[in-house]
């Protein structure tokens, strides 16, 4: 019985074993999925020296085709509901706004009446605190969406990919699809 057991016990470890080796091994890059046309609809491409992000206005009726050219294709219409509607910032703000609520009864339900000076004083540096914490969040936020389209026409000449950020913003009517995008004329150096 004890003999079974330890051949037991090593045959489980060897496999254990086995299966870790394996642990290091990259997974093989999936191959990227053919795209398949569904809709075809006209776009113009616009720079605006104004602009501070790129924009994709897309009109009402032209969102309401794609979304039925996705269903007949068997897609679903999770896509434009994500565009749509953005729920991270949602459940980051109820969370927060959660916590605010729960430490600040706590600490109304343990403080006494009279409230001490040294409460006073915690409650004031912890609001400092969170206040340079947004401020040095802030200032980490990244450059303006404009700085990454700055390359786009040398992109576009050398045949390179041009990757930023674009709003996509929901226009009323019947209009093909309209791209604007923040180009900045840049001066060279002795230009006015």
């Amino acid at each position: 019985m004890k003999r079974t057991l330890m051949l037991s016990a090593a045959i489980c470890a060897l496999l254990a074993s086995a299966m870790l080796t394996f642990g290091d091994i990259a997974r093989p890059k999936p191959s990227p999925a053919e795209g398949k046309i569904i809709f075809y609809s006209g776009l113009t491409v616009v720079s605006d020296p104004k602009a501070y992000e790129a924009k994709l206005q897309i009109s009402q009726d032209t969102l309401k085709r794609l979304q039925e050219a996705a269903s007949r294709e068997g897609g679903s219409t999770s896509l434009t509901q994500n565009i749509m509607h953005s729920s991270t910032r949602t459940i980051m703000a109820g969370l927060f706004m959660f916590l605010a609520v729960s430490f600040a009864g706590v600490w109304l339900a343990r403080s006494n009446q009279r409230r001490s000076n040294k409460a006073i004083i915690a409650v004031l540096l912890a609001a400092f605190v969170l206040g340079i914490g947004t401020v040095i969040v802030r200032a980490n936020a990244g450059p303006p969406g404009y700085i990454r389209w700055q390359n786009l026409p040398q992109s576009l000449k050398d045949g390179k990919e041009t990757a930023g950020g674009v709003q996509i913003e929901l226009m009323p009517g019947d209009d093909n699809m309209k791209l604007i995008i923040p180009l900045r004329n840049q001066k060279k150096p002795g230009e006015e």
